[in-house]
């Protein structure tokens, strides 16, 4: 009996219509697996796939394999690019993103600067650049320059809005909505106290101009190295003396002449250059008639006699005494927190007085602020009305 043999059937994959059987196709396993080494050569340079190119070793790769690493190297592609655009739109660290950059390019250009050299020094909210000065026809420019550019990350910004919305210059101008604001009006406030402290022939840095978020100003020190502050120079009792003396009289002098209270005083923002003391980062500095200026000015007055005392001067007055000293008031206490309701207590009577007998005679500094926008042919509101066009054409 012969058995004859039925029809045999594949669980495996089915021959294509038109195939000879036993043919080979592009489908077949290691044809795939020669070809998806090969595909391997066009993944980005970054991803390391290693040396695949030695055709002594037959090299295969799977379907499943290869799939899954291109996957990977399409992920870790945009995670890279998205790390760069941020790293290139951010300025936290060097400040330097390619729109404070080109603003560089064109102020060399323009021949203000010669050329922009190393930082000096870097801060939560701005960083220091030494620079060479140029020429303006208008304007002397120092031979050495200052460069203090602020960082536009926002976020060391968000919780300074209390020194500028309380701000009668920018009160209007100030926008919570809109916080990238914020930084240019920063740089402002900081140009427009520098000028007040100059006029008033207390030591500071010259103004030389304003861009946008880049404030250029005179160079603290000499031949690239800048002054010390006073936290890192070590002084003779005599010159301790010396810088006790100015430092209080400049106090003295800037709320009473300037109208104006550091807010931020202490040994880390004065330098210590020629015998005289400096003071520096004035852009948080408010008017008397802020709503928490007399608190600001007690914490500046703390910050100054603990530092001389722990210098080792003895005749140092108390914060309250220096207080005092500073704003020509009266306020006697036993303890810091009754000296603060004090304080308190006379800010709320001279708001009400303020506004029960307003007078329409400005400061010389606000009339002199308001005349510097009239001569420039723009009036304030159209001034607020043009940034705001022009931040959010910018974004």
């Amino acid at each position: 009996e012969v058995s004859v043999p039925g029809p045999s059937f594949s669980r495996g994959r089915r021959r294509s219509k038109g195939v000879p059987f036993g043919a080979t196709t592009k489908h077949d396993p290691i044809l795939c697996g020669r070809k998806n080494v090969r595909n391997m050569e066009k993944f980005p340079v970054e991803f390391a796939s290693g040396d695949l190119g030695d055709e002594q070793q037959d090299y295969r790769l799977p379907n499943s394999v290869f799939n899954t690493l291109r996957q990977h190297s399409y992920k870790e592609q945009k995670q890279a690019q998205r790390l760069h655009e941020k790293k290139e739109h951010s300025t936290q660290e060097h400040v330097f993103d390619p729109r404070t950059r080109l603003l560089l390019f064109k102020l060399v250009d323009a021949g203000v600067l010669t050329e922009v050299n190393g930082c000096v020094s870097t801060g939560k909210e701005a960083s220091i650049y030494h620079a060479g000065g140029g020429s303006m026809e208008d304007q002397p420019i120092p031979s050495e320059c200052a460069l203090k550019v602020f960082k536009t990350t926002l976020n060391e910004f968000r919780s300074r809005d209390r020194y500028i919305k309380d701000d009668y210059r920018f009160k209007d101008r100030f926008s919570k909505m809109n916080p990238r604001k914020v930084v240019r009006l920063w740089a402002e406030k900081e140009l427009h106290n520098l000028k007040r402290l100059h006029e008033a022939g207390i030591p500071c840095p010259e103004v030389v101009l304003l861009k946008k978020h880049i404030l250029i100003m005179s160079f603290i020190g000499r031949d690239h190295k800048p002054a010390p502050k006073l936290k890192e120079v070590r002084l003779s009792r005599e010159q301790l003396q010396s810088a006790y003396q100015q430092c209080i009289q400049a106090m003295q002098r800037m709320f009473s002449e300037c109208r104006l209270i550091h807010a931020d005083l202490s040994e880390y923002n004065m330098l210590w250059h020629e015998g005289r003391v400096y003071f520096i980062d004035v852009s948080q500095s408010v008017e008397p008639s802020h709503p928490h200026a007399l608190e600001f000015l007690l914490r500046d007055c703390t910050n100054v006699s603990s530092f001389f005392s722990r210098a080792g001067l003895s005749d140092v007055m108390t914060p309250h005494q220096l207080f005092n000293f500073v704003s020509a008031l009266d306020i006697e206490a036993s303890n810091d927190q009754e000296f603060l309701a004090q304080i308190h207590t006379h800010t709320k009577r001279q708001r009400l007085a303020d506004t029960m007998h307003s007078t329409t005679q400005p400061y010389p500094f606000d009339y002199y602020f308001e005349e510097s926008r009239k001569t420039s042919g723009v009036h304030p509101q159209q001034s607020s009305s043009s940034d705001s066009e022009t931040e959010c054409g910018g974004e």
